[in-house]
């Protein structure tokens, strides 16, 4: 009896697990786990230990209390890969929590299975390209969105201490989302915030010394985990090396993300007067900026700015704004088979939109003037979520920065809250034949967007899986003979377009051991752990190594420029003879440098 009325106490928590490890065993035998970008696989590096030879605790791109936690179970294991199995427990955590608070929502087990499937359904047909192909931005928001669920489907009955102990695991995940990708976490805290006006506005009386004692509690909690992240951030890198260079890393991810080095030729007069010759621009162009150690913080700093300028000047606000504007209406309207679409997720976002109201309704009482009202009530919120929404998106439209990390990751949020809406009202209709239309609807909507989405999903992350494959093949060769008995004393220099197709599986053949090899440009060049990495082979320019040194070799995959390598050094008073010493995988070849003397 005790083991029965145990398992139906805890039957939410078990059954959200079952579904939680449902879905785990599906993808894990039918796909395999990749980091999505050369950049997880570089964060990866660095705090594994590749990148410099031992667990670093910072890396960069997250915040120092989550990377300085990640590098630490690398210390304690080192084979083990703990950033991949770090993304994969936030993935499915955060899937595990709201099965977990959507099935204490309703009354019967049966309700609960079918609402768990709906959810697994839906979350697999979204998600699954995140979830396989894991991005830490995209698990930024996951965190952030799986918060702003928790909170707004909080019982708003409760007394203000209970109300905000049951949102301490909302505050949390805020927290470790902004540790993970500030930026991110930044970019949709405005939905959270609306999402916690329409959670206050739902409150029978709004201004209430208990109210405000609730929600501003847990507002205040949220900005004490986030500024005593950034605090502790700011501290570990504060020393002058790190200042110097992440004033470097914003310049650079400015000129790069958001703007782009203008011309030499058109702009000549800009660049000579900053000092940077032809030659020397040609890096910025083609990322290998790592050459020439004059290319700094102040000089990238100041193309961003000029770039900033002649881009305002070349295409005014005014003139962008309609533009964009047409575009952010189209991506959200237009449907499969319409390019530049946001196919599915625009649907499902619409579908919410549309239940939200249709979950009012059905609360509402059969009165006209109740009918009004709850609709009015609805009707505010959706518009402040909306217009918020509508904010960000042209936001990032007009800055010109959205790949699909970005906006998948708004719609994300997006569809989070909205689900909590639609879960919060339905609760708070009464039973009868009215809830289980609600239900049914509800239920149907969503399941059948699943089910007609879930298909295209499976295949298209299948495909994906073929064509990285296919492209990681000469790559894994050519690492291997890298990193070979043979070669373990040379120091091989990566030219970064040669390197980009690159991803890696999270949980297959992993080696934590030192690289002999690195690309000549990206966001971890010139910093200090590049120099630490250096530092370890000898090595203090990459110009010096590569003429001076006989075991530093330059790679590039064949068909990628390499005129621009001869030229800067001609540019620098040096002409040299690229030496071809062999080919890997019949796609990348390793030269060696040498001076002509004499000339």
């Amino acid at each position: 009896m005790k083991l029965k009325e145990q398992l139906k106490k805890n039957e939410n928590g078990i059954t959200a697990f079952l579904a939680v490890v449902l879905l785990a065993v599906f993808t894990g035998c039918v796909f395999d786990y990749y980091y999505d970008l050369n950049d997880d696989v570089l964060m990866k590096d660095i705090l594994a230990g590749v990148y410099t030879g031992e667990p670093e605790s910072r890396n960069i791109q997250m915040h120092w209390p989550i990377s300085a936690l990640i590098s630490l179970l690398y210390r304690l294991v080192r084979p083990l890969p703990w950033y991949g199995l770090f993304l994969c427990f936030c993935h499915f955590g955060c899937f595990f929590l709201i099965e977990k608070r959507s099935m204490e929502i309703c009354k019967t087990y049966r309700g609960k299975l079918i609402l768990a499937l709906t959810e697994g359904l839906l979350f697999t047909g979204l998600f699954l390209e995140h979830l396989v192909y894991a991005q830490y931005t995209v698990t930024c928001t996951l965190l952030a969105a799986t918060a702003a669920f928790l909170f707004y489907t909080t019982n708003e009955r409760v007394k203000s201490g209970e109300f905000i102990k049951r949102n301490i695991p909302a505050v949390l995940l805020v927290t470790v989302a902004y540790l993970i990708r500030s930026e991110m976490l930044l970019l949709v805290l405005p939905m959270i915030c609306a999402a916690g006006v329409a959670k206050w506005g739902s409150e029978e009386r709004i201004f209430t010394k208990e109210n405000a004692v609730k929600y501003l509690s847990v507002i205040g909690l949220i900005l004490s985990g986030i500024l005593l992240g950034q605090a502790v951030h700011m501290l570990a890198y504060g020393s002058a090396q790190w200042r110097a260079f992440m004033e470097f890393f914003n310049n650079r991810t400015e000129l790069y993300d958001f703007q782009e080095p203008p011309g030499y030729e058109e702009n000549r007069a800009f660049y000579q007067s900053i000092g940077l010759t032809e030659s020397e621009k040609i890096l910025l162009d083609n990322y290998n900026f790592g050459m020439d150690e004059e290319i700094d913080e102040q000089l990238i700093g100041a193309i961003a700015a000029y770039a900033g300028e002649n881009k305002s000047v070349q295409e005014p606000f005014s003139r962008q704004l309609p533009r964009k504007l047409r575009f952010y209406i189209y991506r959200l309207t237009h449907g499969p088979g319409d390019t530049g679409s946001d196919y599915p997720w625009n649907y499902s976002v619409i579908l919410g939109y549309l239940l939200v109201i249709f979950t009012a309704l059905c609360g509402a009482g059969r009165g006209k003037k109740e009918t009004v009202r709850k609709l009015l009530g609805t009707g505010w919120k959706l518009l402040i979520l909306f217009g918020v929404r509508t904010g960000l998106w042209m936001y990032i439209l007009m800055r010109g920065r959205d790949p699909a990390r970005i906006t998948h990751s708004l719609y994300l949020m997006e569809l989070c809250i909205l689900a909590a809406m639609i879960l919060a009202q339905w609760q708070k209709i009464g039973k009868g034949r009215t809830k289980q239309i609600c239900s049914f609807t509800v239920l149907a909507g969503f399941g059948i967007l699943a089910v007609l989405i879930l298909p295209g999903s499976i295949r298209e992350a299948l495909v994906n899986q073929t064509q990285r494959d296919m492209v990681n093949q000469p790559y894994r060769e050519l690492y291997s003979h890298l990193s070979g008995e043979e070669n373990k004393e040379n120091f091989y220099l990566i030219d970064v377009y040669s390197s980009v197709s690159y991803s890696e599986k999270m949980f297959e053949q992993v080696d934590n051991s030192l690289d002999n090899y690195d690309i000549m440009g990206g966001w971890a060049c010139k910093s200090p752990l590049q120099k630490k990495k250096f530092a370890l082979f000898g090595i203090e320019t990459m110009e010096q190594a590569l003429l001076a040194r006989d075991n530093v070799y330059f790679v590039r995959k064949a068909g990628e420029d390499m005129e621009w390598l001869a030229e800067y050094y001609l540019g620098h008073g040096i002409q040299v003879e690229l030496i071809k010493i062999e080919t890997v995988a019949d796609v990348f070849e390793l030269y060696q440098i040498s001076a002509i003397s004499g000339v």
